[in-house]
């Protein structure tokens, strides 16, 4: 009776402890899963971690390398524009230097233009040295000079040549055109040392005075109308 009893005892402690080691292993099997779960989870924080900080490199890698782009960029258009401030530069100076060029040349042009017309106006004196003078008189204006023998009549003005005729009063009759309007009219009766169509300058020999032409009836016209000489003679030649 005793050991039926006891053989109870045993087997409900065996009984009992059977159950209580069931349930250790379940709480442990429990843990352990619970514990691969927050690896994989942790795992997986990391992974996403990794991905997100690979593509924020390559974000940071791309802006710097356009940083980089911009810079050389930027360095170039500096290059160029310093190229292009030296250029303006260079043609400013050559701009002026070819403007101060076109001035001087067109001062120099204006100044012969100037010459030129001067050359052309007929108020030179009509010898080669002087002279006596006096108004003749007539319906239209004249200066009658004489001269020694020895002495030239020349042209008052650079000129042509464009008459050589006969004269009611004088031998021979010169005309010279100016180009300007003027026209000078030389009376004399020596040979005519030029020709029609002769260009000539201002001192050009029109006649070599003698013995037998000391007197030269002198006239300008302006415009195919006479005007009075001593308006633009040079009396001092």
């Amino acid at each position: 009776m005793k050991e039926a009893e006891e053989g109870k005892i045993s087997n409900h402690i065996l009984m009992s402890g059977t159950d209580t080691g069931r349930g250790i292993f379940q709480q442990i099997g429990k843990g352990s899963a619970l514990a691969g779960a927050g690896a994989v989870a942790v795992a997986a924080v990391i992974v996403i971690l990794a991905v997100v900080s690979y593509q924020e490199k390559k974000k940071i890698e791309a802006l710097e390398a356009e940083v980089e782009s911009q810079k050389k960029e930027i360095e170039k258009l500096t290059e160029e524009n310093t190229d292009l401030v030296s250029l303006r530069e260079e043609l400013t100076d050559k701009v002026m230097i070819l403007s101060d060029t076109i001035n001087q040349k067109v001062e120099e042009e204006e100044a012969e233009e100037q010459e030129k017309a001067q050359a052309h106006m007929p108020v030179g004196f009509p010898m080669s040295s002087s002279a006596s003078l006096e108004e003749a008189g007539g319906d239209t204006p004249m200066v009658k000079l004489n001269g020694g023998a020895g002495t030239s009549i020349i042209a008052s003005a650079d000129g042509t040549v464009v008459s050589i005729t006969t004269d009611s009063t004088y031998i021979h009759c010169i005309k010279v055109d100016h180009g300007n309007g003027y026209h000078s009219i030389y009376r004399n009766d020596g040979e005519a040392m030029v020709k029609e169509g002769d260009a000539v300058v201002r001192g050009a020999i029109l006649y070599v005075i003698g013995e037998e032409n000391t007197e030269l009836g002198y006239q300008i016209t302006y415009n195919e109308k006479y005007i009075d000489p001593m308006e633009l003679i040079n009396v001092d030649g």
